[in-house]
């Protein structure tokens, strides 16, 4: 896959104080013209936004918030794909490569939208943080432990027919060496630092596998709606891993299915919710590989002067 850098039109001065000249982005080679057409597009004042890295626990978010968004109708949720009720915004452009239909699944949507996007901030709509202050936009930011968010996407790659060539340990050489992937470090530190910002609930998959009841009480709260006892004890058993596991319509299959065919591999039977474990790097990693990714990280996020805790927020 090969990256190029991309420049937006405009940036986030406002938003967040920062040298926005050295600040880089990067996208797939040919993607430039999608993203033009991202950023250009119209916001709605009510939309809601999920945003993060790749497998970090956004799937599990992303149900929680259709729920809680929908007066938690588990009979709808479980009677369509996720992807569908809450589209991914870069992925038509993946599958169609058809810029006049790229933000259709989005267009369609019915008010409050949700949308899930793994667009930096620079990247996302210019209309979303320009208005933030002052419409009733909010967006969600979820964070993880790199070195399980990557293995994570190594078994997602293979399971779409990707990495089939590479062992765990060469696919996170290669990562690591990347320069795309220091810009991760920008990507969550950026809303990092904006998270006191009322628009903003930024949160971990950490802290999600702390404690899920205090996340869907912060979430009503964040969104404004009500939620009994009976409806929280159908969340924690609609939301455990067992349920999200056995779960059809949340195992992103509908997604699957069109990534393999566009690459002419047939489909096979996936279930997208691997492990969901925290520090499950311990299993797949030697302690000399783990000590050489840790190094990687801290050193990448000494320059913005935060700790891996603290964006985990395991230090609150």
């Amino acid at each position: 896959m090969e990256f190029e850098q991309f420049v937006p039109k405009t940036f986030p001065k406002d938003l967040l104080d920062k040298n926005w000249k050295e600040r880089k982005c990067y996208c797939i080679k040919g993607r430039r013209e999608f993203l033009c057409l991202v950023h250009n597009m119209l916001v709605k004042n009510d939309d809601i936004w999920l945003v993060t890295l790749p497998k970090c626990g956004t799937t599990w978010m992303q149900e929680l918030l259709w729920l809680v968004l929908n007066n938690f109708d588990f009979d709808a949720a479980k009677n369509e794909h996720l992807e569908v009720r809450t589209p991914f915004l870069e992925f038509d452009y993946i599958i169609n490569e058809d810029l006049k239909t790229a933000l259709r699944p989005v267009e369609m949507l019915t008010s409050p939208r949700l949308i899930k996007s793994h667009l930096p901030l620079p990247l996302l709509p210019a209309q979303l943080w320009s208005k933030l202050p002052n419409i009733r936009s909010k967006l969600i930011y979820v964070y993880r432990d790199p070195k399980d968010a990557l293995i994570s996407q190594y078994y997602f790659g293979r399971s779409m027919g990707f990495n089939m060539d590479k062992t765990l340990e060469q696919f996170l050489t290669e990562k690591i060496e990347s320069r795309e992937a220091e810009c991760d470090f920008d990507h969550v530190t950026e809303f990092y630092f904006l998270r006191s910002q009322p628009w903003l609930y930024y949160t971990s998959f950490e802290r999600m596998k702390m404690n899920l009841r205090q996340i869907i009480e912060d979430i009503c709260q964040f969104l404004d709606r009500p939620i009994s006892e009976e409806q929280m004890h159908q969340m924690l058993k609609h939301l455990s891993f067992e349920e999200m596991k056995a779960n059809t319509k949340t195992n992103h299959i509908w997604e699957i299915e069109q990534v393999r065919a566009k690459h002419g591999l047939p489909y096979e039977d996936h279930s997208f919710v691997r492990k969901g474990k925290v520090g499950g790097f311990k299993e797949e990693l030697s302690s000399e590989f783990i000590s050489r990714i840790d190094l990687w990280i801290n050193q990448n996020l000494s320059k913005y002067n935060v700790t891996l805790n603290d964006l985990l927020l395991l230090d609150d």
